[in-house]
């Protein structure tokens, strides 16, 4: 149950209901294509339904949620396809910024932030006694962290606004997808790997580590590729790309 909204506040509260909104639908909160119904939200939150319908015409005009007369608003359902589609931009974007940041170098105080996250996820991953759920919950945040930390620090700032709002969908669909503690294991070894490549500025090497990264983590939510289907795609082409990656990943899940 999220907190109520109480006044009084400085921000009003159409913004105030859009903001909770928003992070509940973030935080996993709704299921794929489930109803957001105005009257109960309106009553878990304390607002009227004003607000509330409001701030849902805004998350459809985020891309969250989608509307029609008869069926009300839903959250969006995401398709294999969109995962392609989404993860594909993803490995384009997110591999030319570290590959910036890389071939600029990054300063002492960064470096600082990512090793002290990429410590809290060891401890994390190796703490033991953790249910898959506890391990998620614990998990996540700091590879939120990792990556935004990791991305602030690229000098092209229209490029990071890209990644602000592209990254801001694949939370909502890794809401609905499982990882094992092997595949967190994968994906923090990942992150050491491309640390490692922008601390000795290795830009190329930090680029394609971060786009196998990104592309493992789109094949672990949609599963493998069919044998035949994959060999007929790896013969078609020598060299990875966004939307064909090669048979031997070896990066963790990204994310």
């Amino acid at each position: 149950m999220y907190p109520k909204l109480v006044q009084p506040s400085s921000e009003s509260e159409p913004n105030r209901c859009y903001g909770t909104l928003r992070a509940m639908v973030l935080g996993g909160r709704f299921e794929m294509g489930e109803r957001l119904g105005e009257e109960s939200l309106a009553a878990e939150l304390g607002l009227s339904r004003t607000p509330v319908r409001a701030a849902l015409s805004r998350l459809v005009a985020d891309g969250f949620v989608t509307y029609s007369p008869n069926r009300g608003h839903r959250m969006k359902v995401y398709t294999a396809e969109d995962v392609r589609e989404i993860y594909g931009c993803r490995a384009l974007l997110e591999s030319e910024a570290v590959r910036l940041v890389a071939e600029r170098g990054i300063d002492e105080t960064t470096l600082a932030v990512l090793d002290d996250v990429l410590h809290r996820m060891d401890a994390c991953i190796h703490a033991g006694g953790l249910s898959a759920a506890e391990l998620r919950a614990r998990y996540l945040p700091l590879n939120h962290r990792f990556h935004a930390t990791l991305y602030a620090a690229c000098p092209n700032g229209h490029l990071r606004t890209l990644i602000d709002k592209l990254t801001e969908l694949p939370p909502v669909i890794r809401n609905y997808f499982n990882f094992s503690g092997d595949e967190f294991l994968e994906s923090h070894v990942a992150h050491e790997r491309i640390v490692s490549a922008i601390a000795a500025r290795e830009p190329l090497r930090a680029s394609s580590l971060m786009r196998e990264h990104i592309w493992v983590a789109r094949d672990r939510m949609l599963g493998p590729r069919p044998r035949a289907t994959a060999a007929r795609a790896d013969a078609r082409t020598s060299t990875p790309s966004p939307s064909m990656p090669t048979a031997s990943s070896s990066a963790g899940v990204s994310q």
